[in-house]
C-alpha cells in the first residue's frame, strides 16, 4: 500500500509538472526518457559484472544501483544536451500543448518511477517492502485455477494453497520493463533479447529476491576466492518425468510455521499436471560460491522462486516464446521428509549446509514444445541445460535430505535381514519413558545440573560411572527410574548398537561420526520431531560410563549428540557393546517409522506405534 501510494503521487507530480513546458518539450523529454531505458537496460548487467567481478562490491547492492545510475545520469545528460542545442520551440494550440504535454509527461513519468520501482525492488528486502509485495497467500484461497486471465503458469491445483498476484497500481515497473522488451525485440534488437533472459522481468526480480531474510543474498558474492555468478550451479542431469509421481512419494504442506504450531503436518499429495504441460526434473547442485557466507561457514538459505529455468516454447508455426517457470516440486532439501519429494509453495524456506555442494531435484511444470536453455540459481548463477546432460528417465536413487541418497520411499528401505530396526533393543525401543537403568537417588540429588520431579529426572545433565549410579532394581520404587513427560506428549525411545548400525550395507548412519547432526524421529505423514535428549553407555577401562542429557524445555538445546567426554564418542565408533539411547518427544497417538538426521534417513521397515 506504501509503496503503491509513493509511486502514484510521483507519477502525478511528473506529469503535472511535464504538462507546464508543454508538447514540443514533452515529446523531446519522453525520446530522453526512452533513450536512457535503454541504456540503462542494456549495459546495468556488465557495470554490475564490473562492479563485482574486478571491484567485489555486494552484488546485491550493485546491480539495482547500476540500473538506476544509468538511467539517472544517462537522462540527465541527453536533457543538458536537448536544452543546450535545441533552442527554439514549436507553437501549436493551448489545449494541444497542455494534453499533449500532459500525455508525454505521464508516459516519461511511467519510465522514470518504472526504473525507480525496479532499482528499489531489486535491493535485499525480503518478500515484501513498504506494504507490498509481487506475490502473497491468499486469504480466500480463491485457486488460480478459477481465474481465466491468470498465466498457465500462475494456475494450481484446487487442493494447493493460492497465491494471488498483486501490481503496483499503475504498473509503473512492468510498463518500463515492457517497453525495453519490445525495442529489445525490435530497433535495439541484438544477438540475445531481453525477453529471451527476462521474460517477465518484475517476476524475476520478486522471485529472485525472496529471500528468508534480509541478510540472505539475493545474487552470489564475488571475490578473489569465489566467483559465485560463473561457479555457484552446476546441472548434474535433466529428464522428462513421464511416470506420474503420486502420494507415495509427495508430501505437501499448506500451512506455515507460526507462534504455537511450529510444525504444520505435511500430508500426502497426488500431484496433477494440467493439460498442455508436463514435467521436467532437473538434478542441481549448489556450488558453495553461491551461498551465503558467515565468517568462513557456508549456508544456502533460499525459497524455491530462487530457481528458475528458462527456455522457449516451440509453436506448431515453429515460431518460440520465452518462457521462465520456478519450481513446484523439490528433493533432498527437507530434512523431514528423507527422500520423500516436497510439493513446494513461494514462501516455503530450505536451508543446506553448503559443504559438499548439496544437491537437490527440481521438478518444472513447464508447457509442451518447451526447450529449456538454462537455469539460474539466485541471481546470475547461471548453467546451461544441453542434450548431453538429458537422460532417459530419472536417476535411479532419490536424494534425501542434505544430500544423502538412499532409494525412494517404498524402494530398497530397510528390508530383509539388513533392516536397521533388528538392530535396536526392542525392550528399550518405542514409547518408553524409563531409564536405560535405575538410578540412586541419593547420587543424583545433589547433582547441580540434574532436575528432578519426584523419582523421575525433569531435565539435566549427568556422566559418572554406573556402578557408582545405579541402584538395584528391588529398590526401584525408593529411586529415580523415569524421564518426566511433559503434559500432552509422549517419549519415543530408541536405543541401538551404533557400531553394528553403521556396518549394515545401504543403512549407514554415523551416529558417533556427525557432531553437527540434528536427530528426529519421523512418523508415517513425514512430520518430523526433534531429539531432546540421549544417552550413551561405554566402557572406559573396566567400567561402563554413562553420559545422559534430558532437555524437554531448553530451547537452547539443538538435536545434536554433543558428547562432553570425547572419548564417549570415538567408544560409540569402536566398541561393539556400546549403547546409545535417543530421545524424541511426540504427539499422542502417532506411528513412528524412521530416525534422521543431515547424515541421511533410515527407514524401520515397520511402524513403531504411540499410545493415543
Amino acid at each position: 500500500m506504501v509503496l503503491n501510494i509513493v509511486a502514484l503521487l510521483l507519477v502525478l507530480g511528473i506529469t503535472f509538472l511535464h504538462s507546464t513546458f508543454g508538447f514540443f518539450s514533452g515529446i523531446i523529454n519522453l525520446l530522453c526518457c526512452v533513450t536512457a531505458l535503454a541504456v540503462a537496460f542494456g549495459f546495468y548487467e556488465p557495470l554490475n559484472g564490473l562492479l563485482t567481478g574486478q571491484v567485489h562490491l555486494h552484488s546485491g547492492f550493485t546491480e539495482p544501483a547500476a540500473l538506476v545510475l544509468l538511467f539517472a545520469l544517462s537522462y540527465f545528460v541527453l536533457r543538458y544536451l536537448a536544452d543546450t542545442f535545441i533552442r527554439g520551440n514549436v507553437r501549436v494550440p493551448m489545449y494541444l500543448d497542455w494534453a499533449g504535454g500532459a500525455v508525454c509527461g505521464f508516459l516519461a513519468a511511467q519510465l522514470c518511477v518504472g526504473v525507480l520501482a525496479i532499482g528499489f525492488l531489486m535491493l535485499p528486502w525480503g518478500d515484501r517492502v513498504m506494504m507490498f509485495s509481487r506475490f502473497e497467500r491468499d486469504p480466500e484461497n480463491q485457486t488460480y485455477r478459477q481465474a481465466d486471465d491468470i498465466p498457465a503458469e500462475y494456475r494450481l491445483q484446487d487442493e494447493r494453497i493460492a497465491f494471488r498476484r498483486n501490481h503496483l497500481w499503475l504498473r509503473s515497473d512492468e510498463f518500463a520493463t515492457g517497453l525495453f522488451s519490445l525495442l529489445s525485440r525490435g530497433s535495439l534488437k541484438g544477438q540475445t533479447t531481453f525477453a529471451s533472459v527476462y521474460p517477465s522481468f518484475a517476476d524475476w526480480v520478486f522471485w529472485s529476491g525472496n529471500t528468508i531474510q534480509p541478510e540472505s543474498l539475493t545474487a552470489p558474492l564475488r571475490d578473489a576466492k569465489d566467483d559465485g555468478f560463473a561457479d555457484g550451479l552446476k546441472v548434474d542431469a535433466w529428464w522428462e518425468q513421464t511416470e506420474r509421481l503420486t502420494q507415495d512419494e509427495l508430501r505437501y504442506r499448506k500451512g506455515v510455521p507460526r507462534r504455537g504450531a511450529d510444525r504444520p503436518p505435511y500430508e500426502p499429495f497426488d500431484y496433477q499436471v494440467q493439460p498442455g504441460r508436463k514435467l521436467l526434473g532437473v538434478r542441481l547442485s549448489l556450488l558453495r560460491a553461491a551461498a551465503d557466507r558467515d565468517n568462513k561457514s557456508a549456508y544456502h538459505r533460499f525459497r524455491p522462486s530462487m530457481i528458475r529455468l528458462v527456455g522457449d516454447v516451440r509453436r506448431p508455426d515453429g515460431s518460440t516464446e520465452p518462457r521462465h517457470y520456478i519450481p513446484q516440486i523439490i528433493g533432498g532439501v527437507d530434512p523431514n521428509l528423507g527422500s520423500y519429494l516436497r510439493v513446494v509453495e513461494l514462501d516455503n524456506n530450505f536451508g543446506v549446509d553448503a559443504s559438499g555442494n548439496p544437491r537437490l531435484d527440481a521438478y518444472f511444470e513447464v508447457d509442451d514444445g518447451f526447450e529449456p536453455r538454462f537455469v539460474e540459481y539466485r541471481r546470475h548463477a547461471r548453467a546451461a541445460m544441453t542434450t548431453a546432460q538429458l537422460a532417459k528417465s530419472p536417476p535411479g536413487d532419490r536424494l534425501a535430505a542434505a544430500g544423502a541418497t538412499p532409494g525412494p520411499p517404498g524402494r530398497d528401505r530397510a528390508t530383509g535381514a539388513a533392516r536397521f530396526i533388528d538392530t535396536a533393543n526392542r525392550q528399550f525401543t518405542g514409547e518408553r519413558d524409563r531409564l536405560p537403568f535405575v538410578m540412586r537417588l541419593d547420587r543424583l540429588r545433589p547433582m547441580l545440573d540434574v532436575q528432578l520431579d519426584g523419582l523421575a529426572i525433569a531435565a539435566g545433565r549427568l556422566t559418572g560411572d554406573r556402578s557408582s549410579l545405579e541402584a538395584p532394581e528391588r529398590e526401584a520404587d525408593q529411586n529415580v527410574t523415569r524421564f518426566k513427560v511433559p503434559e500432552g506428549r509422549r517419549i519415543f525411545q530408541l536405543q541401538t548398537r551404533p557400531r553394528r548400525a553403521s556396518s549394515l550395507l545401504g543403512q549407514a548412519m554415523d551416529f558417533a561420526g556427525g557432531v553437527t547432526n540434528q536427530y528426529q524421529a519421523f512418523d508415517e505423514t513425514g512430520n518430523g520431531y526433534p531429539l531432546v535428549g540421549y544417552y550413551a553407555i561405554t566402557k572406559k577401562g573396566d567400567q561402563d560410563y554413562v553420559e545422559l542429557v534430558y532437555l524437554p524445555d531448553d530451547p537452547s538445546f539443538r538435536g545434536m549428540l554433543d558428547f562432553r567426554d570425547a572419548a564417549v564418542r570415538r567408544a560409540l565408533q569402536d566398541q561393539d557393546d556400546a549403547v546409545l539411547g535417543l530421545l524424541f518427544l511426540v504427539p499422542p497417538g502417532k506411528g513412528i517409522v524412521a530416525v534422521g538426521s543431515q547424515g541421511g534417513r533410515i527407514d524401520f521397515g515397520e511402524t513403531l506405534k504411540v499410545s493415543p
